[in-house]
């Protein structure tokens, strides 16, 4: 059995349609679950996708259920954090998905031409991509160069593939393609300022 959690601010869908009837369903469930799919999924934060973003993180969920609610939760208008649990094996048509795993087996070869997914910045440039918000000044800073090279000044690189990663990493995030049931929806936690 594995616990996982979900945030439903208030206004979006799951706090309208609570998922403890119906289960949690991805917004297109019939599109094809690819590489490219997951990546802007996670990075960009494509919900027309056939994924269902869950965490390991209460603390990630309840940030979410805060930050994603169109108004102030209060005692009297919570958002919510849902607890899943999903026993094995897994109910049909579900699967769970580890992101970063699923990167990594699509990651390049070091030598590979094309640009690698590592970036070329300070290591800060790390703060700028886990919360680029409050840190986004990170991502901007010039990457450096050889005392010898007279190249362009430039921000360093930042593909798709590292920023999947990354935000992965941080929201402790699984991915579910296909439905999650009702039965393993087994709490629904009030949650506000």
């Amino acid at each position: 059995m594995a616990i996982f959690y979900r945030g439903s601010g208030i206004g979006t869908y799951w706090h309208i349609n609570d998922p403890i009837e119906n289960g949690f369903a991805a917004r297109a469930p019939g599109m094809t679950s690819t590489i490219n799919r997951l990546m802007f999924h996670i990075a960009r934060s494509t919900v027309n996708s056939p994924y269902i973003s869950i965490t390991r993180s209460y603390a990630v969920a309840w940030r979410y259920a805060m930050s994603s609610s169109v108004r102030v939760p209060t005692a009297n208008e919570p958002a919510y954090v849902h607890e899943i649990e999903i026993q094995e094996p897994l109910p049909q048509n579900l699967e769970l998905l580890d992101p970063v795993k699923e990167v990594v087996k699509a990651l390049p070869s070091p030598t590979s031409i094309g640009p690698p997914y590592q970036h070329d910045g300070f290591p800060d440039f790390l703060l700028g991509i886990v919360d680029p918000r409050n840190m986004g000044h990170f991502l901007e800073k010039h990457s450096m160069q050889p005392p010898s090279s007279e190249g362009t000044p430039r921000t360093p690189n930042l593909t798709i593939e590292l920023e999947t990663l990354v935000r992965a990493l941080r929201d402790a995030e699984i991915l579910a393609h296909g439905n999650i049931p009702a039965n393993s929806i087994k709490n629904r936690f009030d949650v506000y300022y």
